[in-house]
């Protein structure tokens, strides 16, 4: 069967490039990368059977070129861990993704990815997400180090590639992520900024809902995510980020338990604020940005 390649490609390697035969299942994800060096040579001859290296991915991006490695409907090797400890984040990873790799502009240890490379990441993104019917968003499009134990894709702007692929699908972009509150009350807000953007959250709140959330387990508090009408990927918290006070760290969070966030995580700065909603957002690491009701999130 041939390769399935998107239109937006200027080219495509056609030497052999590891693969894992035939996709069995539908593909709901786009996973994306870096190569960790600022020559697009250096990363395709990795992939290449002769090199051994049991990695691929389905295109490589720089600024001016989109060029195929593996066809869409071929699964690549980029994103299912290097075994033992290293297990990842979601089922069957490579199975049902699409993995984009990008050229670096800066070398270690910022490992920039150009503008210009992004927007054309962006196009080919639009594209695949129309052809298959997918979300422009962070439950689609996913870094490889929410997928697996990894650094990668370095200092690549996530965001900004997702709002650029909106704007090349046409689409308004979206606004940025906030608790789904009604109620402007800003006070709270200025409080946060007041105490030059310094935070505690000491106490216990309610589990209301859990859920796996793109192969995380999350957590609903209503007040702190402003209302019943939330959204998991804005404001669900991981369990990682919190310590159970009603049973054992080691068992599963259950609905209606009290949890507090852990030691590493009971203190520091917001990072962004949305005066509208009186939303606080705060990044946690690798879990991204949480965003959350500036006032219940001032009395825990």
């Amino acid at each position: 069967m041939g390769e399935v390649y998107s239109k937006s490609i200027t080219s495509k390697d056609p030497r052999p490039m590891f693969n894992g035969g035939l996709r069995q299942r539908a593909i709901d994800t786009i996973v994306v990368h870096h190569n960790a060096t600022t020559n697009k040579d250096v990363a395709l001859n990795t992939w290449l059977v002769s090199a051994g290296n049991w990695t691929s991915a389905h295109y490589e991006i720089t600024d001016n070129e989109i060029i195929g490695a593996v066809g869409e409907n071929y699964v690549a090797y980029h994103a299912g861990g290097t075994g033992g400890a290293d297990v990842p984040k979601m089922s069957d990873p490579n199975g049902r993704s699409i993995g984009l790799e990008h050229v670096n502009s800066t070398g270690a240890p910022s490992w920039g990815v150009s503008d210009a490379t992004l927007r054309n990441s962006a196009r080919l993104i639009a594209d695949i997400c129309k052809r298959y019917n997918l979300p422009i968003n962070r439950n689609t499009i996913k870094l490889h180090r929410e997928v697996t134990s990894t650094a990668c894709p370095g200092g690549l702007d996530i965001d900004k590639l997702i709002r650029y692929a909106q704007q090349a699908a046409g689409q308004k972009p979206a606004q940025p992520s906030k608790a789904s509150v009604t109620a402007k009350n800003t006070s709270a807000i200025q409080a946060f900024k007041n105490a030059s953007n310094e935070f505690t959250a000491y106490g216990k709140f309610r589990v209301d809902e859990v859920k796996n959330v793109n192969g995380i387990m999350q957590l609903i508090n209503y007040g702190l995510a402003g209302g019943k009408n939330f959204n998991w990927t804005y404001n669900g918290i991981p369990w990682a980020l919190v310590d159970n006070t009603s049973r054992s760290n080691s068992e599963n969070v259950r609905v209606g338990d009290y949890v507090k966030f852990d030691n590493n995580n009971n203190t520091g700065t917001v990072d962004d604020y949305d005066n509208a909603s009186n939303g606080v957002g705060i990044k946690y690491g690798d879990y991204g940005e949480i965003w959350f009701d500036a006032t219940a999130f001032s009395k825990i």
